[in-house]
């Protein structure tokens, strides 16, 4: 059995004529259907996304991943900062100002945020490099759209993170955590 499978078109176009004006003049002498390459493509698209579940399937799937994702990386990070708000009232009672610990605050989420996207992303990678060969898994690639929108997911948790986190170290009294 193969491994790869080549396409070959059933028919190719001399060269300077316009594809769409072929597959015109196919379909008016031939009463069937011609297609080019793009618009067979989208013509599957087409068909997957109005006959199957599974873009509905991959959408509820991608959303369960964000909303846990978010979830607990949000709530990872936020108890970070609650965990060490003694350091953080010790620093503001020996003068650090509130903009300076949002600033330290901001740095570790941004640091936190990088890490795990790389991390993450690299993963994803080495899996897509590593079943690039494979007969069930051929054809799927990772698109640097999709790793951007990653990023950007990973940008917005990040930010609602650190401002809940900030909130929370500007409001402390310094005197507050020498109490207890």
């Amino acid at each position: 059995m193969p491994t790869s499978l080549t396409l070959t078109p059933l028919a190719r176009a001399r060269s300077g004529i316009d594809l769409h004006t072929l597959c015109r003049r196919i379909e008016n002498e031939t009463g069937l259907r011609a297609r080019t390459t793009e618009e067979f493509r989208w013509d599957c698209i087409r068909y997957y996304l109005k006959n199957t579940g599974i873009p509905v399937n991959f959408g509820i799937t991608i959303a369960v991943a964000l909303i846990v994702g978010t979830v607990v990386a949000g709530q990872t990070f936020y108890l970070f900062t609650v965990e060490n708000l003694k350091q953080f009232g010790a620093l503001k009672a020996i003068g650090v100002t509130n903009l300076r610990l949002t600033g330290m605050v901001l740095l570790q989420a941004v640091t936190v945020g990088l890490i795990g996207f790389g991390i993450g992303t690299g993963m994803a990678a080495g899996f897509f490099e590593l079943t690039l060969q494979k007969l069930a898994t051929r054809g799927l690639i990772l698109m640097w759209q999709c790793v951007a929108l990653t990023g950007a997911s990973i940008f917005v948790v990040v930010i609602i993170a650190s401002l809940l986190s900030i909130r929370r170290v500007v409001v402390l009294e310094p005197a507050a955590v020498f109490r207890g």
